[in-house]
């Protein structure tokens, strides 16, 4: 029965007579000349023989393994004939083979030697042989070597001789001859061993009596001693170092030495000693640098000046009470190095004289003084120990400015 209501969601199309409908059994007849040629099924259920399609029936999936024909072998002595395409080619008789065989075999030659062998020398041929060379050689060689090396250490020392002191012609070997001021100090032996126990007695004292034995012009020092004095506080086995220096020399118109080391609390010291008699003494003012005054009292413009003890050094400071044309100008060091006052010597005058003396040679090995007045060479570290005697200075000099007024010697120890 055919619907007459027409159903908006069906979506299939409408059919017609003229469609032609099958089921799944087989695939759709394709119309023929004379008509519409009806699937199987519904020929089958009208009562109707099937009919023959002019097309084979499809015989759907087939699985088939196919192996590849066999070739059959050739017969020996055949040539085998392959065609491709409408070509024919045609493959030359096949020959047996056969082992490789050399045609000619060449025998190896036997080596011979020579009858006089050729002497080789190289590494591949003597590659892992020791030479032996003859005794002669290495010693020949040994001795040139030595003579070689002694040429040398000749030619070098006189070479350095001959910058040294291009004038000297040969070397000399003359005594040394100490000066009568100095004897009786050797630069080592005795006398400074008993410096070295000296030194020790001094710095272990506690008392101003355990001092006094050791010092030089002991009665004279005991008042100054037993106000100034100041133990070095030592330990009881306390000795100077091994690099403590001993010195001699005759500066200041007597002999005496030096020894120079640190104190336990390891600043430095310096401790001057000379002879009386035959006994070894402590110069204590030399030691200690002491003098009429201090320099704190100097620095302050106060008192009448006296003999200091100090370093001196020339120096280019004036004022309009010290003019450059009428006096000479030197710094004067506190021994310590810590304070310092302003010395003048009036030109002409024997202090003058004599400071000018003192740091002339110095002065000569400057090249830049050379040509210059003394009073105007500067000489860099040129400082001397020396005793001064100090006056005061003229009015309107500053309170560090004093008068020079003689200059007693070199270095601190007294005549």
């Amino acid at each position: 029965m055919a619907a007459t209501l027409h159903d908006p969601n069906n979506h299939a199309p409408p059919v017609s007579p003229a469609d032609v409908w099958d089921d799944a059994g087989g695939p759709a007849e394709s119309r023929g000349p004379g008509g519409v040629i009806l699937p199987h099924k519904r020929r089958a259920a009208q009562g109707q023989a099937p009919a023959k399609s002019r097309t084979p029936e499809p015989l759907g999936l087939r699985i088939e393994v196919r192996s590849p024909a066999r070739i059959a072998a050739p017969a020996a002595g055949c040539a085998t004939i392959t065609e491709y395409g409408t070509e024919v080619v045609r493959l030359e008789q096949t020959l047996d083979e056969q082992p490789f065989q050399a045609a000619n075999v060449i025998p190896a030659m036997e080596l011979t030697k020579r009858e006089a062998p050729r002497e080789l020398h190289g590494e591949g041929q003597d590659w892992g042989k020791a030479h032996h060379h003859p005794m002669r050689w290495l010693v020949a060689a040994g001795a040139s070597a030595a003579v070689l090396l002694v040429a040398a250490l000749a030619g070098q020392k006189l070479y350095l001789t001959t910058q040294k002191n291009p004038r000297a012609v040969h070397l000399e070997l003359v005594d040394e001859v100490m000066p009568e001021e100095v004897k009786g100090f050797e630069i080592d032996g005795a006398c400074e061993a008993s410096a070295r126990s000296m030194v020790a007695a001094y710095a272990k004292a506690r008392t101003p009596a355990e001092v006094l034995p050791l010092l030089r012009e002991a009665a004279r020092l005991t008042p100054r001693l037993t106000r100034d004095w100041q133990p070095w506080q030592a330990p009881a086995d306390w000795q100077p170092a091994r690099e403590a220096v001993w010195s001699v020399t005759a500066e200041g118109g007597r002999g005496h030495g030096t020894l120079r080391g640190r104190k336990p609390d390891f600043t430095p010291f310096q401790v001057c000693f000379i002879r009386e008699g035959d006994a070894l003494r402590i110069d204590w003012e030399a030691t200690e640098g002491l003098g009429d005054t201090d320099f704190a009292t100097l620095q302050k413009g106060r008192g009448t000046g006296g003999i200091i003890r100090a370093y001196v050094a020339p120096e280019s400071f004036y004022s309009l009470t010290f003019p450059e044309t009428e006096y000479h100008s030197y710094k004067v060091l506190a021994p310590d190095r810590e304070q310092v006052v302003w010395g003048y010597a009036k030109a002409g005058s024997a202090a003058a004289v004599a400071l000018l003396k003192v740091f002339e040679a110095a002065a000569q090995g400057d090249e830049a003084n050379v040509g210059q007045p003394i009073a105007q060479r500067q000489v860099s570290g040129a400082e001397q120990a020396m005793s001064l005697r100090l006056s005061p200075a003229p009015e309107g000099a500053q309170k560090n400015q004093w008068l020079i007024g003689e200059m007693l010697h070199i270095d601190w120890v007294s005549p």
